[in-house]
C-alpha cells in the first residue's frame, strides 16, 4: 500500500519587517496595494474614454488589446510619476513625536 503524495501547500516564508510595530507594515502594505488598484483602474477608465471617442463603443477585447503609442506611454508615465508623488509624499515627509 502506497502512502498518499504530501498534500499540504507550502508554508511561504514570512514577510520581512521594517517597523518594530508589524500593524504599521501591514498598514504600509494595504495602502501601496490599493494605490497600484487605482492606478490600474485610472489606465483603464482613460482607454475606455479613448477607446470610446474613437469608436463610439468599448468591449472587453478592444480594452485588453489595446497598445497605448509612444506618446500615450509617455503621457502615461508622467501621470503616474504625479499619482505616486502625490499620494506617497507622506511617507517620506520629516515627523517629529507627537506631544503626550
Amino acid at each position: 500500500m502506497s502512502t498518499p503524495p504530501n498534500t499540504r501547500a507550502p508554508v511561504p516564508a514570512p514577510e520581512p519587517a521594517f517597523f518594530d510595530n508589524p500593524a504599521i507594515d501591514n498598514l504600509i502594505a494595504v495602502t501601496l496595494e490599493l494605490g497600484a488598484e487605482v492606478w490600474v483602474l485610472r489606465e483603464r477608465q482613460r482607454i475606455m474614454e479613448q477607446l470610446l471617442t474613437a469608436h463610439g463603443r468599448v468591449t472587453t477585447e478592444m480594452i485588453e488589446q489595446h497598445q497605448p503609442s509612444p506618446e500615450e506611454q509617455a503621457r502615461s508615465k508622467a501621470e503616474r510619476d504625479q499619482f505616486v508623488n502625490r499620494v506617497y509624499a507622506a511617507f517620506a515627509r520629516e515627523t517629529v513625536k507627537a506631544t503626550p
